[in-house]
């Protein structure tokens, strides 16, 4: 990997295209490619690269190709140009310099595979790098990973680097892709620059080019552009390119937070990140605004819904004007390090800036405190909602059902079902509970008894039962009605045959079991 930078004063520091010989070797991007490198140098197997939308995936994708050229055959495809397993073979032998037209897909594997092992030679290893991997289909990534399978002598001959966002993950997560990322080796994330790093950066890439950072960037101007860009490589890339075409145009040198400002709202068409104004609410007893030091928040009594005293807006003197919110004089720059212009404010000291925080901390939890006291009703500022169906209307409409009698009109010509054994039944029924209520109670007879429960008990029916004698004997058994009682009565009648007759209770469970 080359470490040397060109010195050409006339040439741009931010470049829109990744080159590796501007590569910066900050943290979180040295890490992944040591972790990536000893991956492909043990041949350990593919390996994931991911980040968000500019954070440097393809600046270290062109690191990786340039750093192992002379001792692999690298090959770097993107994979939004991927639509068949014929282009993905194609662009391969394409960049191996091996013939790739007039021939199908077979033929086109066939020869990377006898480029990778020759007949009369060792085997050769092959670095393929994909860059927007999450755009690659199901189909390809599954040739992408027979394609890993080639090996010799133990050794895997083609090490995948796939680089893509947050979705390539979510896809090797799925049940489809589950023999895929069981040979994924490594996995490394990127994530943006933080303050320190940033300031570094843009350090680098002015210096790449022959020129002086702290001549051409005052330290307001790093805060602002670490504030704007949230430390990505690609907003950082374009706000820088955009700072130097604005001083080399106008001739304003150097460049400030002012000039900042004005270069990221005409490339971004947005306001400055840190001038964004908070709006304002239009519920009832919701006051904005900043607390004095001295003063202590006082809640609202619960009979009240006026706002408590320091919280009015208007008085407040530090709530910024119209013509506030476009200059630059509202960046939070003023406690860095790198502030050293004498046109800002100094910073406060350490010990007023940490009495301060302490005095809103113990503010913040006395509020707590009284949002969680009893005392305090939720419903203070709660006006009671009228019922929106007294509303009166000017007109109504009085709509009529033509279907409502439709139903009614057709069961009065339907014809009429009646079930006479239900009937029947119902009065053996009610004539029984009468009759066995008029039998003398002192000393019915069961002969008596069967007489009044039905006209066709006018001679009583003997019931014979089974019994089943230890030699399977069966012998008819006389129940001994005299000995029954009108509680032990149980009045048994069949559709196909209706003989009604008296059983004891003792032997009702034999009789049925017997059915």
């Amino acid at each position: 990997m080359s470490d040397h930078h060109t010195s050409d004063s006339s040439a741009r520091p931010f470049i829109a295209a990744p080159q590796a010989s501007r590569y910066f070797p900050a943290a979180i991007f040295e890490e992944s490619r040591l972790r990536i490198v000893r991956s492909i140098t043990r041949g350990e197997g593919p390996a994931l690269l991911i980040g968000s939308a500019g954070s440097g995936k393809t600046m270290l994708v062109e690191v990786l190709a340039e750093q192992f050229q002379d001792t692999l055959s690298t090959v770097s495809v993107v994979g939004a140009q991927l639509c068949t397993r014929r282009t993905l073979l194609q662009m391969i032998l394409f960049q191996l310099g091996l013939p790739y037209q007039g021939l199908d897909e077979g033929e086109l594997r066939l020869s990377l595979l006898s480029y990778l092992r020759p007949a009369d030679a060792a085997p050769r290893r092959l670095l393929l790098l994909v860059d927007e991997a999450e755009a690659v289909p199901d189909r390809l990534l599954e040739e992408l990973r027979v394609l890993t399978n080639i090996a010799a002598d133990g050794q895997l001959l083609i090490s995948l680097v796939l680089a893509g966002t947050s979705i390539l993950e979510e896809r090797f997560a799925e049940p489809k892709l589950e023999a895929f990322s069981q040979r994924v080796s490594s996995r490394s994330y990127l994530a943006p620059l933080g303050r320190e790093e940033t300031i570094a950066y843009i350090h680098a890439q002015v210096a790449a080019v022959g020129q002086d950072p702290q001549a051409v960037f005052t330290p307001d101007a790093l805060e602002a552009i670490f504030a704007a860009t949230d430390g990505l490589p690609r907003l950082i890339n374009q706000l820088g390119d955009q700072l130097f075409w604005m001083a080399s145009e106008t001739g304003y040198t150097p460049l400030d937070a002012e000039i900042v400002q004005q270069a990221w709202s005409e490339s971004q068409q947005l306001p400055a990140p840190w001038n964004t104004s908070v709006p304002e609410s239009n519920r009832e007893c919701v006051e904005f605004g900043e607390l004095e030091p001295t003063q202590t928040f006082e809640p609202p009594s619960s009979d009240s819904c006026e706002p408590a005293e320091g919280l009015h807006p208007e008085q407040d003197q530090h709530a910024p004007s119209e013509q506030d919110q476009d200059m630059p004089a509202s960046i939070p720059i003023h406690a860095s390090p790198f502030a050293r212009d004498a046109d800002f404010a100094e910073p406060l000291p350490m010990h007023e800036t940490l009495a301060a925080t302490e005095n809103l901390v113990q503010e913040l939890d006395q509020l707590e405190q009284t949002a969680d006291s009893p005392e305090i009703p939720a419903e203070a500022c709660v006006h009671p909602t009228g019922n929106p169906f007294l509303e009166e209307f000017e007109s109504e409409e009085v709509v009529l059902d033509r279907y409502s009698q439709l139903e009614t009109l057709l069961l009065s010509h339907a014809p009429q079902v009646h079930n006479l054994d239900d009937a029947n039944f119902a009065d053996d029924i009610q004539q029984s509970e009468v009759a066995v209520d008029t039998v003398d109670a002192e000393n019915p007879t069961i002969e008596q008894t069967a007489e009044t429960l039905s006209p066709s008990l006018a001679e009583p029916q003997t019931l014979a039962t089974t019994s089943t004698t230890p030699g399977d004997v069966e012998t008819e058994v006389e129940p001994n009605l005299s000995a029954l009682s009108t509680d032990e009565l149980l009045v048994v009648e069949e559709n196909d045959q209706p003989v009604v007759g008296v059983v004891p209770g003792q032997q009702f469970r034999q009789l049925f079991s017997n059915l």
